[in-house]
C-alpha cells in the first residue's frame, strides 16, 4: 500500500504521524521561575517543624526570602515585556502592577496599615500568578506563547534546531467572532441599510409546503404567504424578497419578513461564520451594500493595537481606544462572558509563530515508536467500545421511537433530542461504564505497586497484555483515526538531544481528536491547504460534521475546526452560525432507519451515514476524556515504558486533608506547605489542579509567594474539593528549546497519528 506524502512512519509499527508537527512553547525563560525562589528559607523551615531550630531563625530566613519577593515582584511589574503580556490578558491588571512600582522595591513596613499591606500582598501574588504562567505553562497565547510548525525528517539526526534573530516570526491581530457580530447586529438596526441585508431561514429548520420542521420541537404550519416568504429566504436581500414576493406594497414585505425574524424562523443580518474568516465575510457583505466605511474606524483601531506591538504603554492605550470606539460602534459592552475560561472575552486577540526551525529525526521516532503503538492500540479499542456503547444506546432510542411511531423509519430530530441524555446527562452515561473499562484493563497490563515512586516497563514486556487487553480491530468512527498526542522531549540541550540523552513524557493523548484541526494552529503553518489536503487523505469526503452555535463551551473562533472539506456536510441541530448553503443539513431532514441491523442516517438527497458518524464528534469529547492509565488514588507512580513516561508520578488529596486552608498568615501558610510537602513526599516544584479551576497551577514550595498565592486558591475552593498534585516534569534543566541568545524555554511537542486502519 502506497503511504501518502504526508506521513512518516513510527519505525517498526504500522501506524503514521504526520510530517508536520506542532511545538508549542513559553514565551519566558524557564530560569525566570528561579526568580522568586527561596531555597535558604525552605531550609530554615524544615529545620524549625523538625525542631533543629528556633522561630526567630526562620523568622529571619523568611523576612529576607519575603523582601526577596517583594523586590523580584516590583522589577517584573516594570519590565516591559511582562507588561506587555499582562495588558493582553488583562488591562485593569496594570493598576496592580502600578501599584507595586510606585510602593517601590522596599516598601516601609512600619509605614504601612493592615489594609495596605494585605493590598500589597494580593499584588505581588497577581505577578507570581501571570509570571508563573508565562515560564512554565506552554499555552499558545499571544506573543507569551508562541507556536512553530516543525518537520519530522525519518532519515535525519534526533533535531536540526535554528532559533531566529527575535522571539517571534510572524505576528497577528485579530477580532473576536462575537465581537464582529455585535457590530453588525447594531449596523442591521440602520433602518437605511436593513433592506440591503440578507436574510435565512434558520439554519436548524426545513420548510416542508406549509410546514416548518424544528429540532426537538412539533412542527409548525405557517400560511402560504409566510411559506413562499421562507422559501425566498435564502441569503438574498430583504429588498430582493419583497420585490420577488410581490405584495400589494413593498412595506408589507418588510413587515412580514420583520414578523418571521421575531418568531425566529429566519435571520436578518449578516451571518457570520465561528471561525477567523468572520471579519473578512463582513467586509464582504458591507461592500456589497456600500457600507464598508462604517467598519473602517473600528478597523483602524484594531490595526493600532497590533501596531503597538513591543510597547506595553501604546498597547494598553490602542486597547483602551479600541474599547471606546467598538462601545460607540456597537453599543455593547467590550467585554463579553466576562470570567469565564475560552471565551475570548475581549474584542481581539494575538496570535504569533515563534522565529524558530526544526526538524526532528530517527532515533525521536524510534525513541516514540514502540511505547506509542501500545497506546495507540488501547486508544483504538477505545473509539471501537465508545461507538459500541452509544451505538447500543442509539438503538434503544431508535426501536423506542419506531415502536411509538409505528414505522421503520423515523425522524432524526427527535432522536438527536433523545440523545443528549445518554450523551450529556448528569446520570451515568454509556460512556462513564466505558473510561472505568480503559482504566481497569490498563491496571491489568500494569500490575504495577500504588506505593512505588516510580516503575519501569518495557515495550516488548508489555505487548502481549496489551494484544489481550485492547484487541479492537480499528477505530469506532471515521474521526476516531486520528489522535494527538503531546509530548515534552527532556534534554539539556539540542546537543544532548544529538547525543541520545533524552527521554520522552507524554503530556495528554487527544483520543480519537485531531487538534490540528484548530483555527489558530492551521493559520500559523507556512501552507494551510497542505493540511487541508492530507485530512482529506486520512479521513475521506463527505463526513458529517456539526455546526455549533457560538455560545458553545470552550469554543471561540480561535479554536474552530479549520480543515474541512468542501464534501462535508455541516449537520445543525441548533441555531448556530456560518451555514454554507451547499453543505448545509439540518438534522430535521435526515431520516433514520434498520439497513441489516445497522442504524444508518438518509438524507433527501439518498446519501447515507452509519448513525454513529452524526454523533462522531460529540462521543469524541468523551474519548478524550476517558484516555486514563491509571486510576484516581492517594498516590499514583510514575510509570515509564522503553524511554516513554506515560503517566507522571501524582498525589491526590482533600482541601481539609492538605491542611492548607486553615493558614492565614504570609509565614503560616509557607509553613503549612513545608509540613504538607513533607508529610506527602512532595518534589519542591509541582503542577496541583484544583478540582474547581480549570488549569493546573505551578507550586515551588520553596518560594514564600507562589505558596501564598497558592494556598489563597485552596482557601477558595472549600474542604472537600479535591487536589492532585503531579510531578513536574520535564524540570527546568531539561528544557531544550533555545533563543538566539542561547536562553532555554519549555515546549510541548504536538503530534497528529493516523491509524493504519480506517473505520468500517
Amino acid at each position: 500500500m502506497t503511504v501518502p506524502d504526508h506521513l512518516v512512519a513510527l519505525p517498526g509499527t504500522s501506524w503514521h504521524a504526520w510530517r508536520d508537527a506542532l511545538l508549542r512553547t513559553t514565551g519566558f525563560p524557564v530560569d525566570g521561575l528561579d526568580r522568586f525562589a527561596a531555597p535558604s528559607a525552605a531550609r530554615a523551615a524544615d529545620a524549625f517543624l523538625d525542631g533543629r531550630s528556633g522561630r526567630d531563625d526562620f523568622d529571619a530566613a523568611f523576612a529576607e526570602a519575603a523582601a526577596s519577593a517583594t523586590r523580584t515582584a516590583h522589577d517584573l511589574a516594570g519590565d516591559p515585556l511582562f507588561r506587555e503580556a499582562v495588558t493582553w490578558q488583562n488591562p485593569a491588571a496594570l493598576t496592580a502592577l502600578d501599584g507595586l512600582r510606585k510602593a517601590g522595591p522596599a516598601p516601609d513596613a512600619a509605614r504601612q496599615n493592615k489594609k495596605s499591606r494585605y493590598r500589597q500582598r494580593i499584588r505581588e501574588e497577581l505577578v507570581a500568578r501571570y509570571w508563573q504562567r508565562y515560564c512554565a505553562k506552554n499555552e499558545s497565547v499571544g506573543f507569551f506563547g508562541p507556536v512553530a510548525w516543525v518537520a519530522l525528517d525519518p532519515d535525519g539526526p534526533a533535531a536540526q534546531v535554528k532559533p531566529g534573530a527575535g522571539l517571534v516570526r510572524d505576528r497577528r491581530v485579530w477580532f473576536e467572532r462575537w465581537a464582529l457580530a455585535a457590530f453588525a447586529t447594531r449596523l442591521g438596526e440602520n433602518p437605511s441599510l436593513k433592506p440591503k441585508l440578507p436574510v435565512r431561514l434558520k439554519a436548524p429548520l426545513l420548510l416542508d409546503g406549509h410546514q416548518v420542521l424544528r429540532p426537538a420541537q412539533p412542527p409548525l404550519t405557517v400560511t402560504a404567504t409566510e411559506a413562499a416568504a421562507l422559501a425566498l429566504c435564502d441569503g438574498r436581500s430583504a429588498a430582493a424578497v419583497a420585490a420577488e414576493l410581490g405584495l400589494h406594497k413593498a412595506a408589507d414585505a418588510f413587515v412580514l419578513l420583520g414578523q418571521l425574524a421575531e418568531r425566529e424562523l429566519i435571520t436578518w443580518g449578516i451571518d457570520l461564520p465561528l471561525s477567523p474568516d468572520a471579519e473578512d465575510v463582513l467586509v464582504g457583505v458591507l461592500r456589497e451594500i456600500g457600507a464598508e466605511g462604517e467598519f473602517e474606524p473600528l478597523r483602524a483601531a484594531r490595526d493600532a493595537v497590533a501596531a503597538a506591538a513591543g510597547d506595553p504603554d501604546r498597547l494598553a492605550a490602542a486597547l483602551s481606544t479600541l474599547d471606546s470606539t467598538f462601545v460607540e460602534a456597537a453599543s455593547v459592552p467590550a467585554r463579553h462572558r466576562d470570567g469565564e475560561m475560552y471565551a475570548g472575552r475581549s474584542l481581539c486577540y494575538e496570535d504569533t509563530v515563534r522565529d524558530l526551525d526544526v526538524v526532528l529525526g530517527a532515533p525521536v521516532l524510534e525513541a516514540l515508536a514502540a511505547p506509542m503503538e501500545l497506546l495507540l492500540r488501547s486508544v483504538r479499542w477505545l473509539s471501537a467500545a465508545i461507538a459500541d456503547a452509544y451505538t447500543a444506546a442509539l438503538r434503544e432510542l431508535y426501536d423506542d421511537l419506531a415502536a411509538e411511531l409505528g414505522t421503520a423509519t423515523i425522524p432524526a430530530g427527535p432522536l438527536w433530542y433523545l440523545a443528549q441524555g445518554p450523551l450529556f446527562g448528569s446520570v451515568e452515561r454509556p460512556a462513564d461504564a466505558v473510561t472505568a473499562e480503559f482504566v481497569r484493563r490498563w491496571a491489568a497490563v500494569f500490575d504495577a505497586d500504588p506505593s512505588a515512586a516510580a516503575v519501569s516497563f518495557t515495550s516488548a514486556a508489555l505487548a502481549d497484555a496489551v494484544a489481550e487487553q485492547f484487541p479492537a480491530a480499528r477505530p469506532g468512527w471515521s474521526g476516531a483515526r486520528l489522535h494527538s498526542p503531546d509530548l515534552t522531549l527532556c534534554a539539556p540541550s539540542v546537543d544532548a538531544l544529538n547525543r541520545g540523552e533524552f527521554s520522552v513524557v507524554l503530556g495528554e493523548l487527544h483520543a480519537a481528536w485531531s487538534t490540528f484541526n484548530c483555527a489558530f494552529f492551521v493559520l500559523a503553518h507556512e501552507d494551510p491547504a497542505r493540511l487541508r489536503k492530507a485530512s482529506r487523505e486520512d479521513l475521506g469526503p463527505d463526513r458529517s460534521l456539526l455546526l455549533y452555535p457560538p455560545d458553545f463551551p470552550r469554543l471561540t473562533g480561535r479554536l474552530a475546526r479549520y480543515l474541512d472539506d468542501d464534501s462535508d456536510i455541516q449537520l445543525v441541530f441548533t441555531d448556530a452560525p456560518g451555514a454554507v448553503a451547499s453543505r448545509l443539513m439540518p438534522v430535521t431532514a435526515l431520516t433514520v432507519s434498520d439497513v441489516d441491523g445497522e442504524l444508518v442516517a438518509a438524507a433527501p438527497d439518498g446519501r447515507t451515514w452509519p448513525l454513529i458518524e452524526l454523533f462522531g464528534e460529540l462521543v469524541a469529547m468523551h474519548a478524550v476524556d476517558a484516555f486514563k492509565l491509571v486510576a484516581a488514588a492517594p498516590h499514583t507512580p510514575r510509570i515509564t515504558i522503553d524511554r516513554l513516561v506515560v503517566s507522571r508520578e501524582t498525589w491526590r488529596c482533600t482541601v481539609a486533608e492538605s491542611g492548607l486552608a486553615e493558614a492565614r498568615e504570609y509565614a503560616d501558610r509557607f509553613l503549612a506547605a513545608r509540613r504538607w510537602r513533607a508529610r506527602l513526599g512532595l518534589p519542591e516544584r509541582v503542577f496541583v489542579k484544583i478540582a474547581t479551576e480549570t488549569k493546573p497551577v505551578y507550586v515551588d514550595f520553596t518560594a514564600p509567594r507562589y505558596v501564598s498565592s497558592f494556598c489563597a486558591m485552596v482557601r477558595a475552593a472549600g474542604p472537600d474539593v479535591l487536589l492532585t498534585v503531579t510531578e513536574m516534569l520535564p524540570t527546568p534543566d531539561q528544557a531544550w528549546v533555545p533563543d538566539a541568545e542561547g536562553r532555554k524555554y519549555f515546549s510541548e511537542l504536538r503530534l497528529q497519528v493516523r491509524d493504519p486502519e480506517p473505520a468500517s
